[in-house]
């Protein structure tokens, strides 16, 4: 092809038209996963990765052809267990990024050859972004509502407890974020009486066994330090356990 101005060759990266063709020289991933724990702005972070160096084995692996349907889908299997991908982008040397897809093979999963040329690049450096939450998205990935609520006392012994591992915090009902904790809560001693208020408390939602509802769950971690569940009598927190959100 020539220049139609000069007569000249055109450069390689000149489509027809005279436009410039699109050529990589860097790629960004993003990781595929948030990080567990949400902040007291309600945002949680990934991280980006930028890789530079010769494009050409990633380019081919991404322009491949997706294969064909296969006529047998019930060889493809479940895949619920396969890899989450990393979102990526393509930038050239004016700035200029695209996202491309995968191509995909007989059963229509992405064949992951050209993100993993990319990660074959030299890196050449990593930012953490966060990201906004709704409070639906923080119950959705903490299993904790975000809005403050007062704990419910009754006066039942609660004889099992099972809650996720994941709290809202709260400092004077205000929202701080999200914190996890291994400690377990059975076996915890019923708390004496106290009227201490607590300004830090940590909840989560728990589903009571006998009527199979969400209720919340609560631990003051100052004040009187109890561990209250919905409607039964506050039982005393362990050390173990205060200690763990600190």
């Amino acid at each position: 092809m020539r220049d139609p101005v000069s007569d000249r060759p055109a450069p390689d990266d000149t489509n027809c038209d005279g436009s410039r063709r699109f050529l990589p020289v860097a790629a960004v991933t993003c990781d595929p996963y948030i990080s567990d724990n949400v902040a007291a702005d309600r945002t949680v972070s990934f991280s980006a990765h930028r890789w530079e160096g010769d494009f050409s084995r990633a380019v081919e692996m991404l322009n491949r052809s997706s294969a064909h349907k296969t006529w047998f889908p019930g060889s493809c299997g479940d895949n619920y267990s396969l890899a989450v991908l990393d979102q990526f982008w393509l930038v050239d040397d004016r700035g200029r990024a695209t996202r491309p897809g995968y191509p995909s093979d007989s059963c229509g999963l992405p064949k992951p050859g050209g993100l993993a040329a990319i990660k074959e690049l030299t890196p050449v450096g990593s930012t953490e972004d966060r990201i906004a939450l709704s409070d639906d998205q923080i119950y959705e990935l903490s299993h904790c509502r975000p809005a403050y609520r007062p704990a419910t006392t009754g006066t039942a012994a609660l004889t099992s407890l099972s809650a996720g591992s994941v709290f809202c915090r709260f400092s004077a009902t205000e929202f701080v974020g999200t914190s996890s904790t291994t400690e377990t809560f059975d076996g915890l001693p019923p708390a004496p009486d106290c009227g201490a208020l607590a300004t830090e408390v940590a909840s989560t939602i728990y589903v009571d066994r006998p009527t199979n509802e969400e209720r919340l769950l609560t631990v003051e971690l100052d004040g009187c330090r109890r561990v209250i569940a919905d409607g039964y009598a506050p039982m005393q927190a362990s050390d173990e356990l205060l200690a763990s959100f600190r």
